[in-house]
């Protein structure tokens, strides 16, 4: 078994131990935010660096896609994305995840771990699945892991029949959510009520166009900060009925266009 994945999997047996607090100098760390495409971006802190739904090649119509050079330098760890821990994927849909860029980005950086859900991860090949984890629970509860600084909660969200995990990171004494293509439902918004507060959230856009997705997060769940993901070429016309929804919104368009937290 690879050594990383051994980390990894001795916490998903141990869901019920309390989390160590983390040292000051990791607290003091700033936190930093890359929107790539689509609902793709890279997270990272504290030396450690985790991609987020980035690893996709042809996406869907109108939903942007990487560029070559990006591509490239993404499936083959070269700089700025070298360094590179542990991608996750959210689902399997073709704007989210791709087989062939997940192998090659496992081939090209041989610490790195991929974990996704069931579905996502059974396409991987099987010379790879030592550094591949499955985090769609059996029960419906959410699943965790460590990778470097990160402690990673894997939340299963509704997405239509498809298996959709929303990923809560931990890190550097920050807290980040990611809901994939998460239902803005009453069944989920329970879900991540129940997970605890967050000082960012990355929703798709549609959640801040719902009157009942924006009551959850303003009265409930009540984010910190807010990025709105998923922006289409048909989308654009909405970006100012999301500043209107939520002022202050950060809804990326451009590639590598960062925040820090």
């Amino acid at each position: 078994m690879h050594p990383s994945l051994r980390e990894c999997l001795r916490p998903l047996a141990l869901l019920t131990l309390p989390v160590l607090s983390l040292p000051a100098s990791l607290l003091a760390q700033e936190l930093r935010v890359t929107y790539l495409a689509n609902e793709g971006v890279l997270v990272e802190s504290a030396g450690t660096r985790v991609l987020i739904d980035a690893l996709f090649r042809d996406s869907l119509d109108p939903y942007p896609r990487h560029s070559r050079a990006v591509q490239e330098e993404l499936e083959t760890g070269q700089k700025p994305f070298d360094g590179i821990g542990l991608a996750l994927a959210t689902h399997f849909h073709l704007d989210h995840w791709d087989a062939g860029a997940i192998s090659r980005f496992l081939r090209s950086n041989p610490q790195a771990l991929f974990a996704s859900t069931e579905q996502a991860t059974a396409m991987i090949p099987s010379a790879l699945r030592g550094r591949v984890l499955n985090l769609w629970p059996t029960n419906g509860q959410p699943s965790t892991l460590v990778a470097g600084a990160a402690k990673v909660t894997a939340i299963p969200l509704k997405h239509g029949a498809t298996q959709n995990l929303a990923y809560r990171l931990e890190l550097s004494g920050k807290t980040v959510a990611h809901l994939g293509d998460a239902d803005p439902s009453v069944e989920n918004f329970e879900k991540l009520a129940s997970a605890g507060p967050v000082d960012l959230a990355l929703v798709p856009f549609w959640w801040l166009l719902d009157s009942e997705a924006r009551s959850f997060m303003k009265r409930e769940w009540k984010p910190r900060s807010l990025a709105a993901l998923h922006i289409g070429a048909t989308d654009l016309d909405s970006l100012s009925a999301l500043q209107e929804a939520w002022p202050g919104v950060w809804a990326p368009t451009t590639p590598r266009e960062f925040r820090p937290f």
